[in-house]
């Protein structure tokens, strides 16, 4: 396996998080309109860079410290997901998920 596979590899294990999470997002907050058009090809956009970026500063840290960022990242990529998704009307996202789990 070549060294681009390799990193193309990391970058989707990466990425998936957000994506299954997209798709629930999808699933139980339908009504965004247009918005969602735009948002889900920002928001995939933004979680490459990122992921991008951490592929370019791991190859340089010791193996505990690749864990702590990778981890960091996977849960940075969650959060801007979650709060960058559109909600047509009533709260967003993040409020209405944070109402569910107080409940």
């Amino acid at each position: 396996m070549g060294l681009s596979s390799k990193v193309l590899l990391k970058a989707l294990v990466a990425l998936s998080p957000s994506i299954i999470l997209l798709l629930i997002l999808i699933d139980q907050f339908p009504y965004t309109g247009l918005g969602r058009i735009v948002a889900l090809p920002i928001i995939i956009l933004m979680n490459l860079l990122l992921i991008g970026l951490g592929l370019l500063v791991i190859g340089r840290l010791q193996l505990r410290y690749r864990i702590v960022l990778w981890g960091f990242i996977i849960m940075v990529t969650l959060c801007f997901a979650l709060l960058m998704y559109p909600q047509e009307y009533g709260p967003s996202v993040a409020e209405e998920l944070w109402d569910r789990l107080v409940e």
